[in-house]
C-alpha cells in the first residue's frame, strides 16, 4: 500500500476546478497554523528553559495569572480532546480507503501537538508575566480559526451534514478556535500589551511574594489544580525529610482566621441590623455564615452536579460495551462498508465507548475531588472564623460563669474540639443535601429506560424504604444529642477531678470521684448504645435497600415482561443501583450532623449583690492595703475595681477620665482599645500560669529588659529556684507549674505584675502560698522598694498585719462591706477597738516570727551537710529528668501505628464478637458476590439458549434465596460492629480513666489540662462514634477490591499482565503517601492540642488577662495558633486529594484494561465478561471507602493516644 500524503490516486491531486475545491489541499492548508505555532515557540521555549535553568519557580516575584485563565485552560483541554477524536477518526477513515491518506489524520496529529504546545507556552509566559509574547498565540487562533472555517464550508458544499463524524468534529473545533481567539483579544484589551502606548501592570498576588506561604493550591494553573501536582514535592521530600511546620509555612492570607473572622462578624452584624425592629426574632448565624461563606458552596455545588452528571455515563457505557460484546459473535452487523465514519457508528464501537467511560469517570472524579476541596477549605474557613467568635466570646465572659459552674473547661473544649469540626463536617456534606434528588430522579429515568416498568418497582421499594431510613436519622440525631449532653456532664466532672486531683490524692478519694464519672459514663453509653442500634439500622438499610431493589426489580421484569432479561440490561441496572447507595448512606449522615450544630452555651450571669455599699478611694502613687476576715470580699473588691463583677449599681471611675466599665455590655473591642483608665498589672490569688517558659511567664508578653528582669527575680526570690531548673529561666511550665511548689507559682505571678511597667500594681494576697523569710524578703525588696520607688499605685490585699505600718491607706472589710477607711492613725483614733485587735494579731504574727527564726539557727549548724545531701539528690534528680520527656518533646512525638493499636481495639470489644464480625463479613461478601455470579451465568444462559419458564423459576428462587440471605447477612454485620466498636469503647474509656486518675502527681504538673480533656473529648469522640462506621467502610472496601480482581481475573485471565505494573504504581503511590500523611496527621494533631489548651488556659487566666488588658495578644496568639492547625489541615486533606486522585486514575487503568479485554471472553460468557466490567465499576466508584482508610488512620492515633 503506497504510503503519501492524499494516496496514490492521480484524481487526488486534481486541482483544476480550484485548490480548495480539493480535500486533501485544504486539509494541508490546516496544517500550516500548527507548522507556524511549532516555527515561533520552539525556540522561545528552548532559549527561555535555557536560562531559566529550565524550572520556573512557582515564588517568582512577577507570577501570575492573564485574564481568562482559567476559561484557557477548559477551552485547550476540550481541544485536545477533540484532535483525539478527529485522530481516531481519521485512522478508522483510512482504513477503509485502498490506499494511504495521511491528510486524513497528519493534520490532526500536528494540530494536537500544537495546542499542547500552546498551553506549555502559555503558561511559561504566564509565570514570567511578559504578555507581549502572547501575540504569536493570538496569530495561530486566527490562522486556526480561519482554515478551519474553510473546511467546515468546503464539507457543507459537499452536502455533509451533522450525521457525518467529520463534519462534526469540524464545527466544534470551529467553535473552539473562536472561543480561544476571544479570550487572547480580551487579553490585549486588559492587559494593552499591544497596539497601545501604555500597557497596564498587574502585581502578582500577594501572598507569593511571601515565601513563608507554601500552601499554592490558589495560585497554580488549572492542570496542577485538578492533579495537585504541585505537592509532588512535598509528598517526595517527605520520604528524606519529615514535614514539618516550616515545611508548610503559613496560610494564604483569605484563608487566614482572622480574615474569615471579619467576613462572618460583618454577615452577622447585617443579620442583627435585619432584626433589629424586630424584638421578638434573633439574627441568624445560618443566614450570616450562607452570606459570608456562600458563594464557594455554590460552586462546590455545582463541581458536585457536574460529577453526579457524569457518574451515569458508567451504566450507559457499560450497557453499550456488553451489547457490542453480544454483537461480537456475528448476532449483528453494525458497520457499513463507507469510505467515511458517521457519528453513530463511531460511538458504537467498544474501544470508543472504553475511552468514553474511561475520559468520563476521569472528568467525575475530578469534579468530585474538587467538590471536596472548596468544600474542605470553606469549611478550614468556617472553622477559624467560628474559632475567633467563640474565643472572642470567652474573654468577655463573667469570672462568676466559670466560677459557679454554668460554664466549664469541658464544655469549652467540647466546643472547640468536636462541635466546630462537626459544624465544618456538616458544610462538607452540604452539596451532597442538594445532590441526592438529581441523582435519584436521573437513576430512575435510566433505570425505566433499560428495564421499563419493571424498574418503577425497584424505585418504588427506594421510594417506600426512604422515609424509614430518614426517620432512621432523626433518631440518630436525637441519640447524639442526649450523647453529648451525657459526654458533656462526663466532662464536667472530669474536670472537677483533674483540678482537684492533688486533694483527692491526699485523702485518697480518686475511687470515689471515678466511681461517680463512671455512673454519668454509663448513662452515655446507654445513649450510645441508642446510638449504635440505629447506626447499625441505617448501615442494615444502605446495604439492604439496592439488594430488594434489585431483587423486586428483576423478578417483576422475569414474570411481567415478555422479554428476556439480557446481560446488558442487568449489569446497566445494577450499576444505577448502586450509584443510588450514596445519596442514602449520605441522607443519615447529612441529618445527624445538622442538628449537631448548637451556639447557646456562653451567657452572663446575674444574681445577689457580693458587695453592698462600696464607697472607696485609692490615692495615686501610694500603698493602699486591704484587710479583713476570710470572706469577707477583699478579692471581690479587687474583681470589681477590675470590672470582673456585674455592676448592678454605681460607678467605677479611673481618676478624671474613668468611666463605667460594665463587663456584662462592653464589646471586646472596646476593653481593648479603652484609654479611660491607667495601666494595671494584677497578680490572683490563685496562681495561673502559661504553658511557655519561666521567663515568658514573667515578662508576659512585655519587651524583655535583662537589668529590670534581674532586679524583679531578686526582688521575688526567684533566682535560687531558678538555678534549680533544669534550663533555668528557659524551662518550660505548664499551666499548673512544673515541678514548682505554691509558692514558686505564687512568686512567678507576682514578679509577672512587677516586671509590667503599668501605672497600677493589683496583688490579691501574695503572701499566702510563702513562708514568713520570703514574705519579709518580697514586702521590703519587691513592694517598698521596687514598686513605692517607682511611685506606683499599689493595692495589695493581706492578712499580714504587721505589714500595716508601711500602708499609706487602708481598708478594712467586713461581710462584704467597706467597715473603716484611711490611714493607720486615722482608725487608731476613730475605731480603737479594731486597732487593739490588730494590734493583738500583729503580735501573735511577731511572735511566731521569733519562733521561726531560732528554729533557723537550730537548723544552721547542719547546713554543709544539708547542701552535700541536696546536691546529690539534685543529680539524681537531673537524671530522672533527662529520661522524662519535657512538654516540647511531649508535642512533637512522632506518629506511630503500629498494629498491636488495632489489635488493642479490636480484642477490646471481646473475642466472640471479633470472631463473629470477621465471619459474618467475609460471609456476606461471598454471598453478595454469589448474587452477581448467578445473575451472570442466568443472563449469560438466556443470551444463548432462550431458557424457557422452567428455567426461569429456578434462575428467579435461587436468585431470591442469595438476596434474602444477602440482607439478612447485612444486619448481622452492621450490628456486630457497632456491639464490638461499643463494648470496646467501654473498655477503652474505663481503662484511660483509671490511668490518668493513678497516675503521679508529676504527671499532672507537667501536662497542661487541654491535653488530658481532649483525651476524654474529641479522642473518646472518634472512639464512641467515628471509627465502628468507618471500620465497617474499610472492610467492606477492601473485600470489594479483592473480589473484584478475583471476578476480573477469572473471567478474562489476561488482565493479570495489566495487573502487575498497575499493582507496581499502587505501591510506590501508597508508600510516599503514607509516609507524608503521617508527618502530615502528627503536625495536625500536635498543633491542635496548643489550641486547646490555650482556650483552657485563657480561660483560667481570664481575670488576669483582662486585667493586663492583653486580650489583643492573647486573641493574636490564638489566631496564630488556629492558623496553624487550619494549615497543617489544609495540607492534610490536599494529599488525600492527591491520592485519590492518583489511586482513581490508576483505578480507572484497570478498568479501561478490563474493557478492552472483555472481547476476549469465550461465546456464552458476555454475562461474566459484563461482570467483571461491573464490578471495575464498582471499584472506581469506591471514594467514600478511600477516603474514610485516611479517616480510619487519624482515628487510630487518637485510639493509640488513649491506649498508651
Amino acid at each position: 500500500m503506497s504510503l503519501s500524503f492524499c494516496g496514490n490516486n492521480i484524481s487526488s491531486y486534481n486541482i483544476y476546478d480550484g485548490v480548495l475545491q480539493n480535500p486533501c489541499f485544504v486539509d494541508a492548508l490546516n496544517l500550516v497554523p500548527h507548522v507556524f505555532l511549532l516555527f515561533i515557540t520552539f525556540p522561545i521555549l528552548f532559549i527561555g528553559w535555557g536560562s531559566q535553568s529550565s524550572k520556573v519557580q512557582i515564588h517568582h516575584n512577577t507570577w501570575l495569572h492573564f485574564p481568562g485563565h482559567n476559561l484557557r485552560w477548559i477551552l485547550t483541554f476540550a481541544l485536545l480532546f477533540v484532535h483525539v477524536c478527529e485522530i481516531a477518526e481519521g485512522i478508522v477513515s483510512d482504513s477503509r480507503r485502498e490506499s494511504r491518506h495521511l491528510h486524513l489524520f497528519m493534520p490532526a496529529v500536528m494540530g494536537f501537538v500544537a495546542t499542547t504546545t500552546s498551553i506549555v507556552y502559555y503558561h511559561n509566559i504566564e509565570t514570567s508575566n511578559f504578555p507581549k509574547l502572547l501575540l504569536a498565540l493570538f496569530l495561530y487562533w486566527v490562522m486556526a480559526f480561519i482554515t478551519k472555517t474553510i473546511k467546515l464550508v468546503k464539507y457543507w458544499q459537499s452536502g455533509w451534514g451533522v450525521s457525518d463524524l467529520r463534519f462534526c468534529i469540524t464545527g466544534i473545533m470551529v467553535i473552539l478556535n473562536g472561543l480561544l481567539m476571544a479570550v487572547e483579544i480580551n487579553v490585549i484589551r486588559v492587559r494593552r500589551y499591544v497596539f497601545f502606548m501604555n500597557p497596564q501592570k498587574v502585581k502578582p498576588p500577594e501572598d507569593l511574594q511571601d515565601l513563608g506561604v507554601r500552601f499554592l493550591q490558589p495560585f497554580v494553573n488549572l492542570l496542577s489544580k485538578a492533579t495537585y501536582w504541585w505537592m509532588n514535592t512535598l509528598i517526595i521530600s517527605a520520604h528524606k525529610k519529615p514535614i514539618d511546620l516550616k515545611a508548610i509555612g503559613k496560610l494564604p492570607i483569605a484563608m487566614r482566621a482572622v480574615t474569615n473572622y471579619v467576613c462572618l462578624k460583618e454577615a452577622y452584624e447585617e443579620q442583627k441590623k435585619k432584626v433589629a425592629d424586630y424584638p421578638n426574632r434573633t439574627p441568624s448565624i445560618w443566614l450570616a455564615m450562607y452570606r459570608a461563606f456562600g458563594r464557594p458552596i455554590l460552586l462546590s455545588s455545582t463541581f458536585r452536579y457536574l460529577a453526579d452528571l457524569l457518574g451515569f455515563a458508567g451504566p450507559l457505557c457499560i450497557s453499550g460495551i456488553v451489547q457490542l460484546l453480544y454483537h461480537y459473535w456475528g448476532e449483528a452487523d453494525i458497520f457499513t462498508t463507507s469510505e467515511t465514519l458517521s457519528s453513530k457508528e463511531f460511538l458504537e464501537n467498544s474501544y470508543v465507548l472504553a475511552v468514553l467511560l474511561f475520559l468520563a469517570l476521569i472528568l467525575q472524579r475530578t469534579f468530585l475531588q474538587a467538590s471536596y476541596y472548596v468544600t474542605i477549605e470553606t469549611g478550614i474557613n468556617l472553622r477559624g472564623a467560628l474559632l475567633a467568635m467563640i474565643y472572642n466570646k470567652i474573654l468577655r465572659l463573667s469570672t462568676s460563669n466559670l466560677s459557679m459552674g454554668e460554664m466549664t473547661l469541658g464544655q469549652i473544649n467540647n466546643l472547640v474540639a468536636i462541635e466546630t469540626n462537626q459544624l465544618m463536617w456538616f458544610l462538607f456534606l452540604c452539596p451532597n443535601l442538594w445532590a441526592m434528588p438529581v441523582q435519584i430522579i436521573m437513576g430512575v429515568i435510566l433505570l425505566y429506560n433499560l428495564l421499563g416498568s419493571s424498574a418503577l418497582v425497584g424505585a418504588a421499594v427506594i421510594v417506600l424504604l426512604a422515609p424509614i431510613q430518614y426517620f432512621i436519622a432523626t433518631k440518630l440525631a436525637e441519640a447524639q444529642k442526649s450523647t453529648l449532653d451525657y459526654s458533656t456532664e462526663r466532662l464536667k466532672k472530669t474536670n472537677e477531678i483533674l483540678k482537684g486531683i492533688k486533694l483527692l490524692k491526699l485523702y485518697a478519694w480518686e475511687h470515689i470521684f471515678c466511681k461517680s464519672v463512671e455512673e454519668t459514663r454509663m448513662k452515655e453509653l446507654s445513649s450510645l448504645k441508642t446510638f449504635a442500634l440505629y447506626t447499625s439500622l441505617s448501615i442494615f438499610m444502605n446495604a439492604a435497600i439496592p439488594i430488594a431493589a434489585v431483587l423486586a426489580t428483576f423478578v417483576t421484569h422475569a414474570y411481567a415482561s415478555g422479554n428476556n432479561l439480557k446481560p446488558a440490561e442487568a449489569f446497566a441496572s445494577l450499576s444505577l443501583f448502586h450509584i443510588l447507595v450514596t445519596p442514602l448512606f449520605l441522607l443519615s449522615t447529612v441529618v445527624r450532623f445538622a442538628v449537631k450544630v448548637t451556639n447557646g452555651y456562653f451567657s452572663w450571669g446575674s444574681g445577689l449583690a457580693t458587695l453592698s455599699n462600696i464607697d472607696i478611694r485609692i490615692p495615686t502613687g501610694q500603698l493602699t492595703m486591704v484587710v479583713g476576715q476570710v470572706g469577707c470580699g477583699k478579692s471581690s473588691l479587687l474583681l470589681a475595681i477590675l470590672g470582673e463583677m456585674q455592676t448592678l449599681e454605681g460607678k467605677v471611675h479611673w481618676k478624671e477620665k474613668g468611666e463605667r466599665r460594665d463587663g456584662a455590655t462592653n464589646k471586646f473591642s472596646k476593653i481593648v482599645r479603652s484609654r479611660n483608665r491607667y495601666s494595671v498589672a494584677y497578680a490572683a490569688q490563685k496562681p495561673w500560669l502559661l504553658n511557655a517558659t519561666v521567663e515568658e511567664n514573667i515578662t508576659f508578653g512585655s519587651p524583655f529588659n535583662k537589668q529590670r528582669y534581674k532586679a524583679v527575680t531578686d526582688a521575688c526570690s526567684l533566682q535560687p529556684d531558678i538555678d534549680l531548673l533544669p534550663f533555668g529561666d528557659q524551662t518550660e511550665i505548664g499551666e499548673r507549674g512544673i515541678n514548682l511548689s505554691g509558692g514558686q507559682r505564687q512568686r512567678i505571678c507576682v514578679a509577672r505584675a512587677l516586671y509590667q511597667n503599668t501605672n497600677i500594681v493589683l496583688l490579691d494576697d501574695p503572701f499566702s502560698a510563702l513562708d514568713i523569710h520570703l514574705s519579709d524578703h518580697l514586702m521590703q525588696e519587691g513592694i517598698l522598694k521596687f514598686l513605692q520607688d517607682d511611685k506606683r499605685t499599689l493595692v495589695l490585699v493581706t492578712h499580714k498585719l504587721q505589714y500595716l505600718t508601711h500602708a499609706d491607706w487602708i481598708i478594712a472589710m467586713k461581710d462584704g462591706t467597706v467597715l473603716r477607711e484611711g490611714t493607720l492613725k486615722d482608725i487608731q483614733t476613730k475605731d480603737v477597738e479594731l486597732y487593739e485587735h490588730w494590734k493583738t494579731l500583729m503580735n501573735r504574727q511577731d511572735q511566731e516570727l521569733e519562733k521561726v527564726i531560732r528554729k533557723t539557727l537550730r537548723r544552721a549548724m547542719y547546713s554543709r551537710e544539708a547542701k552535700a545531701q541536696l546536691e546529690d539528690e539534685d543529680e539524681e534528680e537531673e537524671e530522672e529528668e533527662d529520661e522524662d520527656d519535657n512538654m516540647s518533646t511531649v508535642m512533637r512525638l512522632r506518629t506511630k501505628m503500629p498494629w498491636r493499636t488495632c489489635w488493642r481495639y479490636l480484642t477490646s470489644g471481646g473475642f466472640f464478637l471479633l470472631f463473629l464480625m470477621i465471619f459474618s463479613k467475609l460471609l456476606k461478601h461471598s454471598v453478595i458476590v454469589a448474587i452477581d455470579y448467578w445473575l451472570a451465568t442466568w443472563t449469560s444462559e438466556y443470551s444463548i439458549n432462550n431458557t424457557g419458564k422452567a428455567d426461569q423459576t429456578y434462575y428467579v428462587a435461587g436468585f431470591s434465596i442469595l438476596c434474602g440471605a444477602g440482607i439478612f447477612l447485612c444486619l448481622v454485620t452492621s450490628l456486630t460492629v457497632e456491639w464490638m466498636g461499643l463494648t470496646a469503647a467501654k473498655n477503652l474509656h474505663h481503662n484511660l480513666l483509671n490511668k490518668i486518675i493513678l497516675g503521679p502527681i508529676r504527671f499532672f504538673d507537667t501536662t497542661p489540662l487541654g491535653l488530658i480533656l481532649n483525651r476524654f473529648s474529641a479522642d473518646t469522640n472518634i472512639i464512641d462514634q467515628h471509627i465502628p462506621p468507618t471500620l465497617e467502610s474499610l472492610t467492606r472496601s477492601t473485600l470489594l477490591c479483592l473480589s473484584a480482581i478475583g471476578m476480573i481475573s477469572y473471567a478474562t485471565p489476561v488482565f493479570l499482565v495489566a495487573l502487575v505494573p498497575l499493582g507496581v504504581a499502587f505501591y510506590f503511590i501508597q508508600k510516599y503517601f503514607r509516609v507524608a500523611s503521617k508527618d502530615l496527621q502528627e503536625l495536625d494533631d500536635t498543633t491542635q492540642l496548643p489550641l486547646l489548651c490555650h482556650f483552657s488556659e485563657t480561660a483560667e487566666g481570664l481575670t488576669t488577662i483582662r486585667a493586663f488588658r492583653h486580650e489583643t495578644r492573647f486573641k493574636q496568639r490564638m489566631l496564630e495558633l488556629t492558623d496553624t492547625n487550619n494549615i497543617a489541615y489544609l495540607f492534610l486533606s490536599a494529599a488525600n486529594r492527591w491520592l485519590e486522585v492518583r489511586t482513581v486514575r490508576s483505578s480507572h487503568d484497570f478498568e479501561m484494561e478490563a474493557q478492552q479485554k472483555g472481547g476476549l471472553v469465550q461465546r456464552g460468557s458476555q454475562g461474566k465478561g459484563a461482570l467483571s466490567v461491573l464490578f471495575f465499576f464498582c471499584v472506581c466508584e469506591e471514594d467514600w471507602p478511600r477516603a474514610n482508610i485516611c479517616c480510619q488512620s487519624s482515628s487510630l492515633f487518637s485510639l493509640e493516644e488513649d491506649c498508651h
